[in-house]
């Protein structure tokens, strides 16, 4: 019946009205025979209850409230339910869209590590690179040290030939004039005499080449103890910088460790802003929104420092590769210079080894002296021995130089020349 209310009141409630007024026809006692029986029949006195069309419209009125009141209920418990399932469907939608943000995440974690790896191998790359760079210039630093000490053996060989072809050119002179000694000892005793006085000088002549000689191999000593001291200064440099790159490895190390501690404690600020979500979910999603936006920021921020300070390593690094490898080349271009001018250098009779000045010439691209800008800066004493040494740059002529940016080390060029 309850079905049928809900389904149709209308008819529910005529049914009422209708059984309703049968009731009351019930209640009245209408017998419909009684007209054929009036005459015979006696009169009844029955009690009988009159139900008035209003308390039946009122009746009807209160099953019509009542029926709008369950249709009201009805609508509101259609209505919850709804709301129910629009807010079941929002929260599965939140649900799905935490699940792709929890893959995004995980992707981008992902994307993260294989960058990182990425850089990793190019950092390793990299400092292979530097270190085959470094080794190829040891290579050639080598290669110009064992030049440079060929160079010196060549002079050395050299000075070595010269010196004996003065000392058989005195032996010669020598017996020359033993000679002619004995030719004037058989002249008269002044004869004699003035051979003693030359013989003297002679042997003083010999004492004096004796002391140059030793002077010159005291000299060739202190050289050979100055190659040394620039030997041991260069391993001196090449030690601190390993240093350095030891302090660079370690400052890296610790950077390292205090983004896996700022990672960690981003960890931590995102499970208590992910638990305070669950009280205050709206809040809390947009405090984790901005916690991770500045998170970013921050993880942004270091690794662009991290890599400007990785750029400023390597341009301090390279930088230094290339003064050094300069030093090298501008020292093998110096040596170079030296040796072409000593040899067109004409040494003059009567120069000794000991005389030196300083000179400076300028060049032009390709080595060329420019003319009248050789001049002496600092004179050796001996006029001679100075325009000898400017004769010999102009005759060396073009000068071995680099091209390009080093060139400019040598435009003005000052060196001090000594035999």
């Amino acid at each position: 019946m309850w079905q049928i209310l809900r389904r149709n009141p209308g008819a529910f409630g005529a049914a009422l009205l209708l059984h309703l007024f049968l009731a009351a026809l019930a209640l009245v006692g209408v017998d419909w025979l009684a007209a054929f029986n009036e005459v015979r029949a006696k009169p009844q006195i029955v009690q009988a209850t009159i139900v008035s069309p209003e308390a039946v419209e009122a009746e009807v009125a209160r099953l019509r409230r009542v029926e709008a009141e369950r249709e009201a209920e009805r609508e509101r418990a259609k209505r919850e339910l709804e709301q129910l399932e629009v807010r079941e469907k929002q929260e599965q939608e939140r649900l799905q869209a935490l699940e792709e943000e929890r893959q995004r995440r995980e992707q981008e974690a992902d994307r993260q590590r294989a960058e990182e790896q990425q850089r990793r191998q190019e950092e390793a790359d990299r400092l292979a690179r530097l270190r085959e760079e470094q080794a190829e210039l040891e290579r050639r630093r080598e290669a110009e040290q064992q030049r440079l000490a060929e160079i010196a053996a060549r002079r050395q060989a050299e000075e070595e030939a010269r010196r004996k072809a003065e000392a058989e050119r005195l032996a010669a002179e020598d017996a020359k004039r033993q000679a002619e000694a004995k030719r004037q000892a058989e002249e008269k005793a002044r004869q004699q005499a003035e051979a003693e006085r030359k013989a003297a000088e002679e042997q003083q002549r010999q004492a004096e080449a004796r002391r140059k000689a030793e002077e010159e191999a005291q000299r060739e000593a202190e050289a050979k103890r100055k190659a040394q001291e620039e030997a041991r200064q260069q391993a001196e440099a090449e030690r601190k910088a390993a240093e350095e790159q030891q302090r660079q490895a370690e400052a890296r190390r610790k950077a390292e460790e205090e983004a896996q501690r700022e990672a960690e404690a981003k960890r931590k600020a995102e499970e208590e802003a992910r638990q305070q979500a669950e009280a205050e979910r709206e809040a809390a999603e947009e405090a984790k929104r901005q916690a991770e936006a500045e998170a970013r920021r921050r993880e942004e921020a270091q690794k662009q420092a991290a890599e400007e300070a990785r750029r400023a390593r390597e341009e301090d690094l390279l930088a230094a590769l290339d003064a050094e490898q300069e030093a090298s080349a501008l020292g093998s271009y110096v040596a170079a210079i030296h040796d072409r001018i000593r040899r067109v250098w004409v040494r003059q009779p009567g120069m000794g080894r000991d005389l030196s000045c300083l000179v400076e010439a300028r060049l032009i691209p390709g080595g060329e002296v420019v003319p009248g800008s050789v001049r002496v800066v600092r004179s050796s004493g001996n006029p001679a021995f100075d325009r000898s040494v400017v004769a010999a740059v102009y005759k060396a002529s073009p000068l071995p130089v680099p091209s390009g940016r080093l060139f400019e080390q040598f435009r003005d060029l000052r060196f001090d020349f000594s035999p």
